[in-house]
């Protein structure tokens, strides 16, 4: 019974590019037949490739080379666009462009507030004889804030009533703060995900 397959897994019509051909009358029959059953490593065979569109010419490969050869041609390999690595580099190009846009209009020389960490707007009643009045006050947990007049940095600062300007642009900036620590936050996560990944491919037995 003649052979149907090549015992070395190849499809000989695809590395022959001749079409309809089977094992039996294959040219690579004797050295697919020597790779199957070699385990030496470094063991070279010439492999005959082409076809009619295509001078057929021998090719000196060794075992793991044809191996590699038969699954590129058979095993519908991957690349990094069908694996959706191009298309996630994209998006994360594109989103770091759009998060740079983001943040320079909050940056500090585009003239707007943003509170120190550990920082807030706090409510006080001020009783008087004739009423209780209620101010605000933005407070931190240790001296950080310059003084009106002394020398030493004090930890409030005045804001008036709720509809004062000073009131509004702290809360503002306490919101402006609370924005960018969460955005931090999801940076260092996604800068450790880019580093495991980043390890994965410098050591992909690890």
């Amino acid at each position: 019974m003649s052979r149907k397959y090549c015992p070395f897994s190849f499809s000989c019509e695809a590395i022959t590019q001749t079409p309809g051909l089977l094992a039996a009358q294959c040219p690579n029959l004797a050295a697919c037949s020597e790779l199957a059953k070699s385990d030496i490593d470094g063991e070279t065979v010439n492999l005959q490739v082409g076809g009619e569109a295509q001078a057929k010419h021998s090719v000196p490969m060794l075992a793991n080379s044809a191996a590699t050869l038969m699954l590129r041609q058979r095993g519908n390999p991957q690349d990094f666009d069908s694996l959706g690595i191009v298309s996630l580099m994209e998006t994360i190009q594109d989103s770091m462009a759009e998060l740079e846009t983001q943040l320079a209009q909050l940056e500090p020389n585009s003239r707007q507030y943003i509170a120190p960490e550990g920082t807030e707007v706090h409510a006080y009643a001020v009783k008087r004889p004739y009423g209780t009045y209620w101010y605000n006050k933005l407070a931190a947990h240790r001296e950080m804030f310059h003084p009106q007049a002394q020398q030493r940095l004090v930890r409030h600062i005045h804001l008036g009533k709720t509809d004062d300007p000073r009131h509004r642009e702290a809360q503002a900036g306490i919101e402006r703060r609370n924005q960018l620590v969460k955005t931090r936050t999801q940076l260092m996560t996604a800068a450790k995900a880019l580093e495991v990944a980043l390890s994965i491919l410098q050591n992909p037995r690890s």
